[in-house]
């Protein structure tokens, strides 16, 4: 059986990606991280995955997945700390809301597949997206959503765009640029909303969210884009181009559903469910969920 110290510097190191980062939530030096995780490798019987576009394993997986069951309720216990993440621009507004007890991550993995996959693993305890109306359905039989805010998303484009100080824009206009498009499959409902209005039309990679590479900007000049008054606070260097998407979006608590009765997770519903009441009264077009 794997000590704490050992399966947290694992699943910390799969999350994040980074030994120093990993030791950093622990408060260990980066050396002792690297000497817990192969231990826990060694242990488990598994080796890296390093050609995957995140860090993955190899290997018989049924021990890790029962021993991550045992070590999260440890966690729920208070034994260890517990683990949350949320997309980039609502992580650095909610983690003021976190209760005594949990960690963040740093809110860089785009989309929702691999923070899900994270929570369905275990490896992470909770999640706040902001990708509604794509966020898993109330009746998801393995997770539990919980609405926060509600709020508009507005096309936006950097400073020195054609557009930027053009006003009643036409679908024509829009058609001669090129718009943001992350890769098909990641987001159905929004990408349906946003081809029909003749955006969503150039692909990007991405694994992890960088803001010095897109968002809030477009290295071109030229690429459209999509933003939010908290996206748009935390990166005020973009335009709001005169263009209704009529599309709206908001940040969403999720965590497994067989979590829900456990008390640091209600409190942590309480705390965040707080911190949107607070947020709301900041932002005129932020709204509570209902």
């Amino acid at each position: 059986m794997l000590s704490l110290e050992q399966l947290a510097a694992l699943d910390l190191y799969l999350w994040l990606e980074r030994e120093d980062e990993a030791a950093r939530r622990l408060n260990l030096h980066q050396t002792s991280v690297s000497r817990q995780l192969r231990g826990a490798l060694k242990t488990l019987n598994l080796k890296l995955d390093r050609s995957a576009p995140h860090k993955g394993l190899l290997g018989e997986l049924e021990l890790l997945q029962a021993e991550r069951r045992v070590h999260q309720l440890a966690r729920l216990r208070g034994l260890m700390p517990l683990r949350l993440d949320a997309a980039f621009s609502s992580g650095p507004w909610f983690a003021p809301g976190l209760p005594q007890g949990w960690i963040s991550g740093n809110f860089d993995l785009p989309g929702k597949t691999r923070p899900l996959a994270l929570l369905e693993e275990r490896v992470i305890d909770a999640w706040i997206g902001s990708y509604q109306p794509d966020m898993p359905d109330p009746d998801d039989p393995l997770f539990f959503s919980v609405d926060l805010l509600h709020f508009p998303v507005y096309l936006t484009s950097a400073p020195d765009h054609p557009l930027a100080r053009e006003r009643q824009i036409s679908s024509g206009d829009l058609a001669r640029f090129p718009s943001l498009a992350l890769p098909s499959g990641w987001f159905p409902k929004t990408e349906a909303k946003l081809k029909a209005q003749g955006l969503w039309s150039d692909t990007v990679r991405i694994q992890r969210y960088d803001p010095a590479s897109w968002e809030g900007r477009s290295a071109d000049g030229v690429t459209m884009l999509y933003g939010t008054s908290f996206s748009d606070s935390l990166q005020p260097g973009n335009v709001r181009l005169d263009w209704d998407m009529r599309h709206s979006s908001g940040d969403t608590l999720v965590v497994r559903r067989d979590l829900i009765d456990q008390p640091a997770v209600a409190e942590l519903i309480e705390g965040l469910q707080q911190r949107a009441v607070a947020l709301s009264a900041v932002f005129e077009d932020v709204a509570l969920a209902a």
